[in-house]
């Protein structure tokens, strides 16, 4: 074969290439494409839009309720929660005098409201009543007090209104929405209002312990969760909204060595500070391997909303995959969303400083992704520490596996989809994995069908008001989630989804 056959060859086997990745890129983006425009229909309302003014002040009134909860319950102030029930009653009387209500446990809140069809499955709402505290040393950062629910500047001020009393609040809104406008649903609806879920989620255990004793088996729920991104998402132009079908583990671990005590002026070789540092560097210089599968759903269905590039690169990861991963691996945001992820949280060791400690401990906090598990987890750090000297055991009632992953193709999930695009036509939806915990894992025990979205836009600077200072949430985009659930209820609630 001569030099210039060689060539065209090569040249031939290029074009072949490059034909194959551009049919494939051109199939993805077209299946995303009408994926993206197919809705399910949605029920016939009667026509309503919701009033800013009056939702934001019902939200206003629940941020002024002080719901903390902490991980020793005896700060925890009861009577807070008492308060918060007692406004519901007095802004929902429509939703209090059709729904059922019931307190389950301490402060945890079930409202049933009665289908036409009792041999239907029913459907549950979920968020949670408790919020985070507010640092008492960032309490002069605040632009209004974390707790005054001030309706300000076209916003709503004041921890819970992203986490996440706007969604309890929108679901007791456009419940009353639905019974002033006459509607009954065909199957039963349930709200599940937790009040405990920023620490271990003992309520919705409650609930759904309450629910198992009567036999009742859910054909669809929804709770807190991925929400309608603008700029989070590399590589993503415009809105998209991601639903979660799955959320990651937990897994605390406290990790800790016992060696010898002495006098700092003669330390020896191997202390227990020393060995514990070692071991927690070596944790964090050997993280869990990223596994791009997770998030292959995810950005097959919003490839139609990515630049060209992006497009070639999601639909041939078999190619490209090694370049998407480390763009993803970039920001600590989309790394979490494809590997488990590993953060020492608490560092202890020593009483003074002249003194070599006996004993020094740390925690280890760890989030798993879907498809490992607790032990393969600790499995894996014993073999990265590799030292006998470091022991390490889960803190009690810190860990839990890796929720299932709901299905993506149902109505349940396709619902979810269409409600938000009536909102915002064309929008892409995709199924993710939750990096954060939720009520919502505790439900599979009596729901295949478990979801998690909060719809309103979140940007990368709202990101860090979750859990952070200056949380607030616009006028405009509540009243939004207010005409989603009002949506979404008697999508979710008809005989036939």
């Amino acid at each position: 074969m001569t030099f210039l056959q060689i060539v065209i060859l090569i040249f031939a086997i290029l074009l072949l290439i490059v034909a194959f990745l551009l049919v494939r890129t051109y199939l993805s983006v077209q299946k995303a494409t009408r994926k993206s425009e197919t809705s399910l229909p949605g029920v016939d309302l009667p026509e309503f839009k919701a009033d800013a003014k009056i939702t934001s002040k019902h939200l206003s009134n629940l941020i002024k309720q002080e719901t903390v909860t902490h991980e020793d319950p005896s700060e925890n102030v009861p009577a807070n929660f008492v308060a918060l029930h007692k406004v519901l009653e007095k802004d929902f009387p429509l939703v209090h005098k059709t729904m059922k209500k019931e307190v389950i446990g301490e402060n945890n809140l079930l409202f049933t409201w009665v289908g036409k069809d009792k041999s239907l499955d029913p459907v549950l709402f979920a968020a949670h009543q408790d919020v985070v505290p507010a640092e008492q040393t960032s309490l002069d950062q605040w632009t209004y007090p974390p707790f005054s629910g001030e309706i300000a500047d076209g916003f709503i001020w004041g921890r819970g209104t992203l986490d996440i009393k706007c969604q309890l609040v929108s679901l007791m809104e456009a419940a009353e929405a639905l019974i002033k406008n006459g509607y009954k649903p065909e199957r039963t609806v349930m709200f599940g209002f937790g009040a405990d879920e920023e620490v271990l989620g003992v309520g919705a255990k409650q609930i759904v312990a309450a629910l198992k004793e009567r036999g009742v088996h859910l054909a669809a729920m929804v709770d807190e969760g991925g929400c309608i991104y603008d700029g989070i998402i590399p590589g993503i132009n415009g809105l998209a909204g991601v639903i979660g079908v799955a959320e990651k583990g937990y897994l605390s671990l406290r990790v800790w060595v016992d060696g010898e005590a002495g006098h700092s002026s003669t330390p020896s070789k191997d202390t227990a500070t020393g060995i514990l540092v070692h071991a927690l560097d070596r944790l964090v210089r050997h993280p869990f391997p990223a596994k791009i599968s997770a998030v292959t759903k995810m950005f097959a269905d919003l490839s139609a909303s990515a630049g060209f590039i992006m497009q070639m690169a999601f639909a041939n990861l078999w190619l490209f995959g090694g370049v998407v991963k480390k763009i993803l691996l970039e920001h600590g945001e989309t790394a979490a969303t494809i590997r488990t992820t590993t953060a020492v949280t608490i560092l202890r060791g020593g009483v003074k400083d002249n003194i070599l400690p006996g004993h020094a401990e740390a925690v280890v906090n760890l989030r798993i992704l879907p498809g490992e598990t607790i032990a393969s987890v600790c499995d894996r750090i014993r073999k990265t520490i590799g030292d006998d000297r470091v022991h390490f055991e889960p803190l009690r009632g810190n860990a839990w596996e890796a929720s299932p992953v709901s299905p993506d193709d149902a109505p349940q999930y396709l619902h979810i989809a269409s409600a938000a695009r009536e909102l915002f036509p064309a929008m892409p939806c995709a199924p993710y994995i939750m990096l954060g915990g939720s009520d919502a894992r505790n439900y599979y025990e009596i729901c295949e069908h478990v979801y998690r979205f909060s719809p309103f836009v979140m940007t990368p600077s709202d990101l860090a008001m979750v859990h952070g200072i200056n949380e607030r949430i616009s006028e405009e985009a509540f009243a939004l989630m207010v005409d989603y659930f009002y949506r979404l209820i008697p999508r979710w609630a008809q005989k036939e989804m």
